[in-house]
């Protein structure tokens, strides 16, 4: 699911359907501090599937911490620096050729997760 403003009710949609998906699992979630994970509606369908949900709460602004920053940069890098994609379909298509090129080379994926590793290291 994809939109092109991330808020409260978007979040609450992708939260409600992930769990759907996933009664009959262990859910772990780890999540930033963004506004919209925190809201009471938030908090109460986490509160309401605790029994098989698992949150992990980063510190606030925590790259180091969040992995998939290293691929956000990544995609910053090859795919979106300098272009302007116009609209929504452009800008996942963009991303999408990335993440298939990246499928092509595992290498540098694992590259990405230690570059951050390497740098959660250094602040510990």
């Amino acid at each position: 699911m994809s939109h092109p403003k991330k808020n409260a009710k978007r979040f609450t949609q992708f939260l409600s359907q992930l769990l759907s998906a996933n009664a009959n699992r262990f859910v772990l979630l780890v999540l930033d501090n963004a506004s919209y994970h925190r809201t009471a509606t938030v908090l109460d369908i986490l509160t309401q599937h605790e029994d098989h949900v698992f949150v992990v709460w980063l510190p606030k602004y925590s790259p180091e911490l969040n992995l998939i920053e290293g691929l956000w940069g990544y995609l910053k890098r090859s795919a979106l620096n300098n272009y302007f994609c116009g609209d929504m379909e452009s800008l996942e298509a963009a991303a999408d050729g990335a993440l298939r090129e990246l499928q092509q080379h595992p290498e540098t994926a694992l590259s990405l997760a230690y570059r951050t590793s390497k740098n959660l290291r250094k602040s510990a």
